[in-house]
């Protein structure tokens, strides 16, 4: 009973102070709308402008084809030094060339030159050039009247693809948790440190675990709010597929949380001010946040810095509820992350009791 109270207590207690709730709830909720707003689902094209000098039914077979390809964007032009000059201001990235008399020229002195001027430095440039390559293949066989000796029987199945923002939602629920729980619960014991509320605990008949149990029980149960608040708005503003087991992705959070707020406790045992302890919790979360997979796949990161960062605090908890909420995944999918979350619960809660002192 007593320690329900205390978290009841603790609870009111996190919810009355404005700005903590304003950093746990509202700010993740307005990088989800940003993001959300950033990612809205385009086509992406490329622009790809065409100088047709031959003008017969090789070239616009060839036009017609390119044009065909969704993600390209055919722009037939005129003027050959408009284009070139929109080349080097870098308005443009793509030009090819057909050639005055191209029918002709492909029966009597092959192969005909079809130039295609392009930025370097244009990531998409192996592509296009591989594109534009094919089509030229394929022209050459149609001119040539080779038969058809193979043929592509293409059998498609139906896969489930996630846009940016249903990758990023988890991982923002995930950060607005973790920056919550660490900050505030330095800050929380520093505070009572300041105001010597630790010490008079030690003279009270109020056992000391039951006091921290009960801090725990809050945080725990305002990551539990802050993860439905966060996952439903994204599931209905932006049509995010929340598909998992909602007790499996709850367990995950309660089990990476543990691993936060021991990483509070440690920062609240070194702080000597609220201040100290709001500063040095941002220094624990922020490389963090960057690096475990929050905005982009750990993947994406250089040589070794891929294999290193699976290890944080963070990035098992991230994979853990991104999986669990877009792909219906459970425990034995985790294996490994489930180990490194238990192995830096116990780890940080051997160095919290460690360092913690009362005054």
């Amino acid at each position: 009973m007593l320690l329900l109270q205390l978290t009841i207590a603790n609870v009111k207690m996190i919810v009355r102070n404005r700005q903590a709730l304003f950093w746990a709830m509202a700010f993740p909720l307005v990088m989800v709308v940003i993001f959300g707003l950033i990612a809205q689902d385009r086509v992406s094209t490329t622009t790809i402008a065409v100088v047709d000098y031959a003008q017969d039914d090789i070239s616009r077979q060839l036009i017609q084809n390119l044009a065909e390809v969704e993600s390209f964007d055919v722009d037939v032009r005129q003027d050959e030094a408009v284009a070139r000059d929109e080349i080097a201001d870098d308005d443009l990235n793509f030009l090819i060339i057909i050639p005055r008399d191209l029918t002709s020229k492909a029966n009597r002195t092959p192969p005909v030159e079809v130039a295609l001027i392009y930025d370097e430095t244009t990531q998409t440039s192996g592509v296009i050039l591989s594109a534009v390559s094919r089509f030229l293949d394929q022209m050459n066989l149609e001119i040539a009247g080779a038969p058809t000796r193979l043929v592509l029987a293409p059998e498609g199945i139906l896969i489930e693809e996630f846009s940016f923002i249903d990758f990023l939602l988890p991982g923002i629920a995930v950060w607005g948790i973790m920056s919550f729980s660490v900050i505030g619960v330095a800050t929380s014991i520093a505070n009572y440190r300041e105001k010597k509320i630790l010490r008079r605990i030690l003279a009270t008949p109020l056992k000391v675990r039951t006091f921290f149990f009960a801090l725990v029980l809050a945080y725990l149960g305002m990551a539990l709010i802050q993860a439905s608040l966060i996952l439903s708005v994204g599931g209905l503003v932006y049509g995010v597929p929340i598909t998992g087991n909602f007790l499996v992705i709850g367990l995950f959070i309660l089990l990476g949380n543990l691993v936060f707020l021991n990483l509070g406790f440690i920062v609240g045992a070194y702080s000597k001010s609220v201040q100290a302890a709001s500063g040095l919790g941002n220094l624990v979360v922020l490389p963090m946040v960057m690096f475990s997979g929050v905005f982009f796949p750990p993947d994406a990161l250089p040589g070794v810095l891929t294999s290193v960062v699976q290890f944080l605090p963070l990035a098992p908890m991230v994979e853990a509820v991104r999986g669990a909420t877009l792909e219906a995944k459970g425990f034995s999918d985790f294996p490994l992350e489930i180990g490194i979350m238990a192995l830096w619960i116990a780890l940080t809660s051997l160095v919290a009791v460690k360092v913690f002192r009362f005054q």
